[in-house]
């Protein structure tokens, strides 16, 4: 589940993922290191940070991209 608010003036530049559990969790962080995505996970939730001024929309992207065939 996604726990980032979706209201833009409540939210951050990161987006929080909570997974089922914490061997989800780390089992997805090394799928996304392993596609050369770096994220921080703690416990159960992994959190990512693009930043306009080191990712671009194809970063973004990829990192959408790795996100969906982790979960098919």
């Amino acid at each position: 589940s996604v726990l980032t608010p979706t209201a833009p003036e409540a939210r951050g530049s990161q987006v929080s993922i909570r997974m089922k559990d914490a061997n989800k969790a780390e089992s997805l962080s090394v799928f996304l290191r392993n596609h050369g995505i770096v994220c921080d996970v703690r416990h159960d939730v992994i959190r990512a940070a693009p930043a306009p001024l080191y990712n671009s929309f194809v970063d973004v992207w990829h990192f959408y991209d790795a996100l969906r065939q982790f979960t098919s």
